[in-house]
């Protein structure tokens, strides 16, 4: 029995050092390499693609996920049953941000485009999973104002940011010109709003901070591209 105790116990230490390092690596690599991110993708616009101005949600993202990461990182949460569900998750969300900045900036597209789309599973993963580990009705002021928000405005930006990456992807290795884009543009968008119709409605039992916060970088993104 002590063995499984200590095991437990370095997993949670474990889960609570990686977010926070995570968190961390997530915005020095925007720190270090964001600028070169808007010159690419104004290299390879496509019809789908946001508004500069849409990509100052990565602000409130960054600063949510840094509070989180502290939040759950305290001795008095290591144990909590709701971050051993999501920790990993987040976790993995965040490091995948970090090296999708690192792809996209060395011009690896579609490396880039295959650690967005693992980055949008793990954050939608950690959605899913918060809404199942926090029933609405025990929700509280902290689930519903931090950790719902900090997954929800993740989730829903790289929903919608998987669909333009794939676009932008397709504009590199030759797909302009020819009417193709367009069309596949529009596919890609309307799939991405189906997906984020269908991760609101399952996560609709769980606390509202996260799906409304979801909903919320869906409508800014689409707004953006619009």
């Amino acid at each position: 029995m002590s063995r499984l105790v200590a095991e437990a116990r370095f997993s949670d230490i474990g889960r609570q050092f990686a977010t926070i390092f995570g968190a961390i690596f997530q915005i020095y690599a925007a720190y270090v390499a964001g600028g070169a991110v808007g010159t690419i993708a104004r290299e390879l616009r496509t019809p789908i693609t946001p508004a500069s101005g849409a990509f100052s949600i990565w602000g409130p993202i960054f600063i949510l996920a840094a509070i989180y990461a502290l939040y759950q990182g305290t001795p008095a949460e290591r144990e909590r049953p709701l971050f051993r569900a999501i920790g990993w998750w987040t976790a993995a969300s965040y490091f995948a941000n970090g090296a999708w900045v690192y792809a996209f900036t060395n011009r690896q597209f579609a490396l880039a485009q295959v650690i967005i789309v693992a980055s949008f599973v793990f954050a939608a993963g950690a959605l899913l999973r918060f809404a199942r580990a926090l029933p609405a009705a025990r929700a509280t002021i902290i689930a519903n104002r931090l950790i719902g928000p900090a997954i929800g405005l993740l989730a829903g930006w790289l929903t919608a940011a998987s669909a333009v990456g794939l676009a932008s992807t397709l504009v590199a290795y030759g797909w302009a010109g020819d009417g193709r884009l367009e069309v596949v543009s529009t596919m890609l968008l309307l799939v991405a709003a189906t997906i984020a119709v269908a991760l609101i409605l399952a996560s609709r039992t769980g606390p509202s901070g996260a799906w409304v916060a979801y909903g919320a970088a869906m409508l800014w993104a689409l707004a953006a591209i619009i």
